[in-house]
């Protein structure tokens, strides 16, 4: 009984969507300014058609502070399954949680 109260009030656990989906944590080289982001998968990549007929995908993500006039660009690289290949910061650091 409390199981289907508590699915009622809060729902079954995360949806597909949630899932498909990371959070991503940077600070700013300059005033350290911290950001805690998340990206979904499903709209926020680019697909990346390469001459052999296979897919993979792209984030750019630009981030600018509150304080600060710096702004921080994130590349990252995911294959054709949406996993992390490489990535790439200018002007901060990724924090790792």
């Amino acid at each position: 009984m409390f199981k289907k109260l508590t699915e009622k009030l809060f729902g079954k656990g995360p949806t597909a969507q949630q899932q498909d989906g990371f959070f991503l944590y940077v600070r700013c080289s300059d005033c350290g300014e911290e950001f805690n982001l998340f990206i979904n998968k499903q709209f926020e990549l680019v697909q990346n058609f390469r001459e052999d007929g296979s897919v993979d995908y792209l984030l750019k993500k630009e981030i600018y502070g509150v304080g600060c006039r710096n702004h921080i660009l994130v590349t990252m690289e995911f294959d054709g399954k949406k996993n992390l290949k490489s990535k790439k910061i200018e002007n901060g650091e990724f924090i790792e949680e």
